[in-house]
């Protein structure tokens, strides 16, 4: 998904534009990618359950040639580490929101708050919103209650 792309993906990887698996298959039933369909797809997702489905709903749209990454991108990343095709962080699906393959690993992602470099997701502390978004180390110290940028530019207008 194009969040997950913020801090990590394979180099030269094709970045979908969508937040769920669900919305990437409408996007290939859409038509979006049909000008791939003559070339090698290798497919990717953090334990390689997503990939299976979508590689399978590819080959059936008639994807010719579609691979996917055994194990995911958790099981090559313990194997290659950050020495490989693989560039920056992977974003995981618990508390850590995150898993580095080494003490080296490019920092891809862009913090919601000032630009800087940034690979560590927060949930808006809006229970209400939930969103996931980047934020850098110096802006998380300035605040004790992490807001997404909509959720603090509503906030700072009611205060104002």
């Amino acid at each position: 998904s194009a969040y997950e792309a913020r801090i990590g993906r394979f180099k030269n990887a094709v970045v979908t534009d969508v937040a769920t698996t669900p919305d990437f298959v409408g996007e290939l039933e859409s038509g979006k990618y049909d000008h791939l369909k003559e070339k090698p797809i290798v497919t990717y997702c953090t334990g390689g359950i997503r990939c299976e489905v979508l590689s399978l709903l590819m080959k059936n749209r008639g994807f010719k040639e579609v691979y996917q990454i055994d194990g995911g991108i958790v099981r090559y990343g313990e194997e290659f580490g950050d020495d490989s095709l693989w560039e920056g962080s992977l974003y995981v699906f618990d508390k850590r929101l995150k898993v580095d393959f080494s003490d080296h690993a490019k920092v891809l992602g862009k913090c919601d708050y000032c630009s800087s470099s940034a690979n560590q997701f927060y949930d808006c502390a809006n229970l209400e919103c939930r969103c996931l978004f980047l934020v850098c180390q110096d802006c998380a110290e300035k605040t004790s209650k992490i807001l997404c940028p909509n959720c603090l530019a509503k906030a700072d207008a009611s205060a104002n």
